[in-house]
């Protein structure tokens, strides 16, 4: 998942669970609208002197760097369309880190015709995910932070026998713009989270790219709890976190509000996210306590402006969708 995931509030005993379905499915869509974003980011290369840039197939010359980048490998660019994109430490912010090729000759002769959009969204997940779990000594979370991103042959390219994929790992947001990473992928915690205090845009009913809290956002982070500190052994199933996280996260988001009750009374409510085995089976252990508040239909969330620290005023109409999200690969303005 390349989105921050809104699973239902649990119940407990003495509170009715809130109907934050609604949420999840508004975070789903959002998922969703990252996986098809991401087609737009199989980035062509190589292959020929016409080969293209993101978004500019066979228009522009190719991100030379990336044939002689090795798994492990580090890139960076500053401009929307990568065309100063280069070679950083991984120590230092970077959109991309190389995780292998992937040769698609067998599958597609000399003759094959150049893939659609939709045929290399499909490449992309089959290869590029096998060959970024092997770099990743198969602990990749398909529910984490990462998401695989591709350069591939230019269509010049493909006419003249490239069958390269060149994979990696990337940060997407829900717009498809790319939040850099620091440090090597192969080292970090996956887990989706973000700092406390993160406020997440609105798009319509469904979770956005990261915002100031100032501007109208669906979600505000309010804690992050490592549960291997309450979870030392085994995978805890689905029940067991969210018993111990209704506690904690109401404990949590009180101590971040103010109060214990001044969410409530800003009419917020406190909910958080669970792991699947997938994500704890790949090392993920951490999950956000988070605010938001539903429109007053029910419908999906709605918009929020301000932090539950301070005034707050709670939309009673879906915000505006965003039309035009930018650039799918252009570097994030606003920090996750």
């Amino acid at each position: 998942m390349s989105t921050m995931a809104a699973p239902d509030a649990p119940q407990s005993p003495s509170r009715k669970k809130p109907n934050t379905r609604l949420v999840m499915i508004c975070a789903v869509l959002g998922a969703l609208l990252v996986l098809v974003v991401s087609a737009l980011l199989n980035w062509p290369t190589g292959g020929s002197s016409r080969s293209g840039g993101p978004n500019q197939l066979g228009q522009s010359p190719a991100p030379k760097v990336v044939f002689s980048a090795p798994p492990g490998s580090c890139l960076n660019w500053a401009e929307p369309d990568a065309s100063d994109i280069r070679q950083v430490t991984c120590a230092e912010p970077h959109l991309f880190e190389v995780t292998g090729t992937a040769d698609l000759g067998p599958e597609f002769g000399p003759q094959a015709p150049f893939p659609n959009t939709e045929q290399w969204q499909e490449l992309k997940q089959e290869r590029c995910v096998e060959v970024s779990t092997g770099f990743l000594s198969g602990r990749f979370d398909p529910n984490g932070r990462f998401s695989v991103g591709a350069f591939t042959p230019s269509e010049d390219g493909w006419a003249d026998g490239d069958r390269k994929l060149h994979c990696g790992l990337q940060q997407p947001g829900p717009s498809g713009k790319l939040y850099p990473i620091t440090g090597s992928a192969s080292t970090m915690d996956q887990s989706n989270t973000y700092p406390e205090g993160r406020c997440l845009g609105v798009n319509g009913t469904a979770v956005w790219d990261p915002v100031d809290c100032a501007r109208p956002h669906s979600v505000e982070i309010t804690g992050v709890v490592d549960l291997a500190d309450q979870f030392p052994g085994g995978y805890p199933e689905e029940k067991a976190q969210d018993d111990f996280l209704f506690g904690r996260c109401e404990e949590m988001t009180g101590r971040y509000a103010g109060g214990p009750t001044v969410a409530k009374d800003k009419g917020l409510v406190v909910y958080w996210d669970t792991l699947p085995q997938e994500s704890w089976d790949a090392g993920s252990r951490q999950v956000n306590c988070k605010v938001s508040a539903q429109l007053p239909d029910g419908s999906g969330l709605a918009p929020v402006t301000g932090s539950v620290k301070g005034e707050v005023r709670v939309g009673t109409e879906p915000a505006p969708r965003v039309t035009a999200p930018g650039e799918p690969g252009a570097p994030a303005t606003e920090p996750r």
